[in-house]
């Protein structure tokens, strides 16, 4: 049966108050603070009802309740209200990412930090699966008369790049016609898709050997990082400021699988779909995970799904506020690779 309107009001008021102080919470706290105009007979009556049906749990005989695995889920899909970021606070968010915004790479990591600091828990994200991603440009650029900068760039903004020493002076004419024939026959194709021939070919265009092995050095580094599957972690240490996380053999536990990032992407990459994602406890399969919550987004590159955003934390977290948070950071994620990828 749906809950009537009381219930809901009952256990929307014991997930905020739990959620605030970590604290089972009583029929009296719930009268005294949330002025439902009912007595605190009545409410400690539809508390056992909740507590029956699933939604609570009263962790001691004589303790308040708290909400369950199924309580949060109810929360999060019907009762919560997403908290709303300010002007000032979306500006900031923006600014911060744009300024990270030099390679893909660090936007990355820049996201990760942003999302720890203003969760104030760990967050998680999932670095774009470069390994279909397009090579841009491979292009060399005179330093001087012995030395040239090799650039490597794989869309949407992987950027790698070495000096490289020449065997002999390279005239500006001759780069220009290497950069030519990169652009030609290099600009569009997957690493990967690089074969036998096109390596012959890049051969007798590039008459230096030290060069043309850098180039291929490059490519072949390229196809090696951008297979890894790149999830980076920021703001572990904000477990420990949890009451959940106080036992050392669940801290150790879930640090085991934090620190094991075929894990961790392997948990996220079956859920590579558009919008917010709330996995709540015993919901995430992994044993080690099962007294958190993960709150993920993707993000896009014009329209298409390339990576997630997220936030670890206990089931009492703050979803009200880390759903808005992680929303925000995935639309604006989108709209920086996406502009990347445009010009």
């Amino acid at each position: 049966m749906p809950l009537n309107e009381r219930k809901r009001q009952i256990l929307r008021a014991i997930t905020n108050d739990y959620i605030d102080t970590a604290e089972p919470v009583g029929s009296r706290t719930i009268a005294r603070r949330y002025g439902l105009g009912v007595s605190p007979a009545t409410i400690r009556n539809e508390m056992a009802d909740l507590e029956e049906d699933g939604y609570l749990q009263q962790p001691h005989t004589s303790a308040g309740r708290i909400p369950s695995d199924k309580g949060y889920r109810f929360y999060v899909d019907a009762l919560m209200d997403p908290e709303e970021l300010s002007v000032e606070e979306i500006r900031k968010i923006r600014e911060a990412l744009r300024a990270e915004h030099r390679q893909m790479e660090e936007l990355v990591h820049g996201s990760a930090r942003l999302l720890a600091l203003l969760s104030q828990y760990t967050s998680i994200v999932v670095a774009p699966d470069l390994r279909f991603g397009a090579i841009r440009r491979l292009q060399l650029i005179p330093l001087d008369e012995w030395h040239v900068l090799l650039v490597l760039v794989v869309d949407p903004g992987f950027v790698q790049s070495r000096i490289v020493e020449t065997l002999r002076p390279l005239q500006l004419h001759e780069i220009a016609r290497m950069n030519h024939f990169f652009s030609q026959r290099l600009s569009g194709l997957m690493v990967a898709d690089i074969g036998s021939s096109l390596v012959g070919e890049m051969r007798a265009e590039v008459n230096d050997e030290v060069l043309m092995t850098e180039a291929l050095n490059l490519l072949a580094r390229g196809l090696r990082d951008i297979k890894k599957e790149n999830v980076f972690l920021d703001g572990t240490i904000h477990l420990f400021n949890q009451p959940e996380f106080r036992d050392i053999n669940k801290v150790k536990v879930l640090l085991n699988v934090l620190d094991d990032e075929k894990m961790l992407w392997d948990l996220l990459s079956d859920a590579f779909i558009s919008g917010i994602q709330v996995t709540i406890g015993r919901e995430n399969q992994h044993e080690g995970f099962q007294d958190c919550s993960l709150v993920t987004a993707s993000y896009e590159i014009d329209g298409q799904v390339v990576g997630k955003v997220g936030v670890i934390g206990p089931t009492r977290m703050d979803y009200e506020r880390v759903v808005t948070i992680v929303e925000c950071i995935a639309m604006n994620l989108s709209e920086l690779l996406s502009d990347a990828r445009r010009h």
